[in-house]
């Protein structure tokens, strides 16, 4: 598979996005044989994906939904009036998570190799994080520039809430049940992504450490509301509100900072005890907040400003 495959695919049209998105999932579970799930997070995306599978392949089949406490409540009110859905949980919390790996902040991509280099003995692994290895010309695995200044931080960043919230819940689910998942994934929704697809060959999955279907890995975002609107599917309130595009953890920090509008101003005026509690989630005694606005997040509360060395001394 090469990235030139992937943007002829995302170039199809609905309708032939809708037949590969159900042949996928058909070779899936005739080559797996087992019985599988749609993970369903609540969003518009995977609300698409579970009415494909259940419109064209099979009604019954289940979806499992992980709360994780943090979803928005117009998310989580959607979710249970959705039928034959499971929910499962984590056996940690956001401040727990937060507490011991640190904030999610600026990029899953960024934040690893930030984590890495704070916490490494690898004189190698600093090296490559500091000045990247050099791949067919060009340097891959290297903390930008611009934010090489919170490597020496008083707090932690890390991308580990995402595997800890919702990958172990689900991996724990599937090893408990044997189930194998159906994911609403779209390659177009970053440049991991795109590179997970081309890595993958393709939607399915049968190798590695998790066999699972990606159907809508070819679609786009346009995609998405144009299969809503031509068959008419419910979908969670929370995308009528102004400036709502995508749900995710309310918590979340990752690409927070090129926002105009931050989701954090949206989570106020929506959910201002949800918002207060947030900003309070602290790391080595630093708050959320303080956290945001070291990389320049607009918070509707204050003026976004970097931390000075005389911030820490003064702490």
């Amino acid at each position: 598979m090469t990235i030139q495959e992937l943007n002829t695919r995302q170039g199809w049209t609905l309708n032939q996005k809708i037949d590969h998105a159900v042949g996928t999932v058909e070779a899936f579970l005739s080559r797996t044989g087992k019985v599988p799930y749609v993970s369903f997070s609540g969003g518009k995306d995977s609300t698409v994906l579970l009415d494909i599978v259940r419109r064209f392949v099979n009604r019954d089949i289940k979806a499992v939904f992980c709360n994780t406490g943090n979803e928005y409540p117009e998310i989580v009110r959607f979710v249970r009036s959705t039928e034959n859905v499971t929910i499962i949980r984590p056996g940690i919390t956001v401040r727990e998570v937060i507490g011991k790996y640190g904030f999610p902040l600026i990029s899953k991509e960024q934040a690893s190799y930030i984590r890495e280099i704070r916490h490494t003995n690898s004189p190698y692994l600093k090296e490559k994080r500091l000045n990247g290895k050099k791949v067919k010309g060009s340097f891959t695995g290297k903390i930008s520039e611009r934010w090489k200044f919170l490597i020496d931080k008083p707090f932690d960043i890390s991308e580990k809430c995402c595997e800890c919230l919702k990958n172990r819940p689900f991996r724990k689910y599937e090893s408990e049940t044997g189930e194998v998942p159906i994911l609403g994934v779209m390659a177009a929704e970053s440049d991991l992504r795109t590179h997970e697809y081309i890595k993958r060959g393709g939607c399915n999955s049968y190798e590695g450490r998790r066999v699972a279907s990606y159907p809508i890995s070819i679609w786009r975002d346009t995609d998405i509301w144009e299969y809503i609107h031509r068959f008419n599917i419910p979908y969670s309130p929370i995308y009528d509100i102004p400036g709502v595009e995508q749900t995710g953890c309310m918590f979340c920090g990752f690409g927070a900072h090129i926002e105009k509008i931050s989701r954090f101003e949206r989570l106020y005026d929506l959910h201002p005890k949800a918002y207060n509690v947030f900003m309070n989630y602290q790391n080595n005694g630093y708050t959320y907040r303080e956290a945001l606005r070291a990389i320049g997040v607009q918070l509707p509360d204050e003026t976004p400003r970097l931390f000075t060395s005389k911030d820490f001394q003064t702490k």
